[in-house]
């Protein structure tokens, strides 16, 4: 009986992706707010550092080309050393450094809400490896003057010329639309990534406050975007997704930052699939489709587990000469062509879908994540960045591949 359970749910999220995508087709493709409510809302734009300050100076640049008028940066600089905190000196930025080391994303961007002023309405959240293009607050705003208190960006890799970076990349590109603009445009909400997201001040303000106490009492919080996007939907909020918001994200470059980042992922989806399946039964129960999709689609497990499960299965089956098998592997094999699929329908560049046939490397180093999974219970796992470029050259170079959003620019 388990095994058939297993099978069956496995089954059910390697057709999810097809099945979602089929109807989104289906569905009204107006999910863009009127474009005549423009200027309302005035964005603290947050930067979260930790160590490594340098890197974060091109996304401060970019964020003052903004066309938008109304904003403030906020630049969190955690345990760097050095004396570069001026580099740029600009009236809309502030550098802000707390008197101890902090090292944790939560409690830098609660130094950051005391400390930003108080007329703001809006707060957006950056790593520091990220770049935007000068349209990203102005799309923002009109998704907000339409009424949703939360907006997701669509994050797309920066860097897609290594191997690695590649590989990286495709697990963006697949997401970005199974998990962020289909659930959007099927009713339901984005998921969060954790960077080029806006949400009102109030409610943002709340939610960090309720992730500093976990902190103080567990001593790590991972992935404070995981709980913060359950507790908008939980609330009744619907996360929306603005494709047009784009935000350049880099890309891991060496094997060895695989098994760090995908331990501290792996840990914030187990960490958060008990709340998850109680947001489920909530929403089944209260006739919720908003937080019935959005739970479904957070439940869904990361690839690496959901493959490896079903092949495992696959071969349970063929030793118990099960029927499953049959089902199973037709499952896995839909799923395939639905990965390459998502991947096209998303305008994945080439060379990003040209790394799918090394996919065997990248696999070494997700197992080897599951090695860091209770460290990042302990440990605050930053990932180091190295990819030092400015938002002319990466826009100059990828604005192409967004041709059909290039209304808002």
């Amino acid at each position: 009986m388990l095994f058939e359970i297993i099978s069956l749910i496995c089954c059910f999220y390697l057709l999810f992706p097809l099945g979602c995508a089929i109807t989104a087709a289906f569905t009204s493709s107006r999910v863009l707010p009127k474009e005549d409510a423009v200027n309302k809302s005035d964005f603290a734009c947050v930067i979260t550092v930790y160590k490594e300050l340098d890197i974060a100076w091109p996304l401060v640049k970019s964020l003052l080309k903004q066309h938008y008028p109304h904003f403030h940066v906020y630049m969190v600089v955690d345990a760097a050393e050095g004396d570069a905190f001026n580099e740029i000196k600009d009236e809309r930025l502030t550098v802000l450094k707390p008197p101890r080391a902090l090292n944790s994303k939560v409690a830098s961007l609660a130094f950051a809400l005391e400390n930003m002023d108080i007329h703001h309405t809006h707060v957006t959240v950056f790593d520091p490896d990220n770049l935007v293009p000068p349209h990203f607050l102005t799309v923002l705003d009109h998704y907000h003057a339409a009424g949703y208190q939360a907006v997701q960006g669509k994050r797309i890799a920066k860097n897609i010329d290594g191997t690695y970076e590649a590989l990286d990349a495709l697990g963006e590109y697949y997401y970005d639309y199974t998990v962020r603009n289909v659930p959007f445009r099927l009713g339901s909400s984005s998921t969060i990534a954790g960077s080029g997201m806006s949400i009102e001040k109030d409610i943002y303000a709340e939610n960090i406050g309720e992730e500093l106490r976990a902190l103080e009492k567990k001593g790590v919080v991972v992935a404070e975007d995981k709980s913060l996007q359950l507790q908008l939907v939980k609330s009744g909020y619907r996360i929306a997704y603005a494709p047009a918001a784009i935000v350049f994200d880099e890309k891991i470059s060496s094997h060895g930052q695989i098994g760090k980042q995908r331990g501290r992922w792996l840990n914030s989806y187990f960490g958060h699939s008990l709340k998850a399946l109680e947001a489920f039964f909530r929403g089944v129960f209260s006739l919720d489709w908003n937080l019935v999709l959005f739970s479904v689609a957070i439940l869904m497990p990361p690839m690496v587990v959901l493959v490896g499960l079903t092949l495992l299965l696959v071969v349970l089956s063929i030793i118990l000469q099960s029927p499953y098998v049959f089902l199973l592997t037709g499952c896995l094999v839909v799923f395939t062509l639905t990965f390459v699929l998502v991947l096209l329908l998303n305008r994945t560049p080439l060379k990003v879908i040209a790394a799918m046939v090394k996919i065997p490397f990248f696999v070494w180093g997700q197992l080897y994540g599951f090695l860091n999974i209770r460290r990042a219970n302990k440990d605050f796992m930053a990932t180091t960045h190295q990819q030092k470029m400015e938002i002319d050259e990466v826009w100059t170079k990828r604005q192409g591949e967004f041709y059909y959003l290039r209304k808002w620019w």
